[in-house]
């Protein structure tokens, strides 16, 4: 066996389990820098981070919410947004939960969005504001599977039981860890090498997107 081959096969199964070893070795080192609009609506953007140790914790908040809301392993879910520390967060947290990112450009129109949600049988749309939400409330009938939806910028969005905020979401997975603190370490110890993680659509621009 090559040296190439003994360091893949020495690597953890997942980034999962990646992402878990980093938080345990440098959890007060910068993870994330991301920026955030002035509070003042003027002026450039503010940059803030994120400790690694920051980071885990709305990564296992998510990935909590997710399986306290009923994803199991392999099953997708959507996360439709433009790129943003949110998108990584959640990305983090559904692949912490055992799930299997579904991406969805944000560009796409409603038919194409609700095509990859059905053909991907994602149980969870993770959007990233109201007009990522319309298109999946606008083909709700054509998406059994469909079980949640979490937006990230709730801004004009009106939640109900089947719609929900990120922080909602993070805040019912922060009060399951609660009552299940090895949850996360649990579901990540169990993702083998052949586990799906993640499953990518084209643009569909000759025809249907295909994953």
């Amino acid at each position: 066996m090559s040296d190439t081959q003994t360091l893949i096969e020495n690597r953890p199964p997942s980034v999962a389990a990646l992402f878990l070893e980093r938080v345990t070795a440098t959890p007060d080192a910068e993870a994330y820098r991301y920026p955030v609009p002035p509070a003042s609506g003027q002026g450039p953007d503010e940059w803030k981070s994120l400790s690694w140790a920051q980071a885990a914790d709305r990564v296992f908040a998510i990935a909590a919410g997710l399986i306290e809301l009923g994803v199991q392993s392999e099953q997708r879910v959507a996360l439709a947004s433009s790129t943003r520390v949110e998108w990584i967060l959640a990305d983090l947290g559904i692949m912490c939960a055992g799930g299997a990112t579904t991406t969805v450009y944000p560009q796409t129109n409603a038919d194409e969005s609700s095509f990859i949600l059905s053909d991907s049988e994602s149980r969870v749309l993770i959007a990233e504001d109201a007009a990522q939400v319309a298109k999946a409330v606008e083909r709700r009938a054509e998406l059994p599977a469909l079980t949640k939806v979490v937006v990230v910028d709730p801004a004009g969005v009106e939640t109900d039981d089947w719609v929900i905020s990120l922080a909602e979401l993070e805040r019912r997975g922060a009060a399951y860890l609660e009552s299940h603190p090895q949850l996360i370490k649990e579901r990540v110890g169990a993702i083998t090498k052949d586990r799906l993680a993640t499953l990518i659509y084209t643009s569909g621009t000759t025809g249907r997107p295909k994953g």
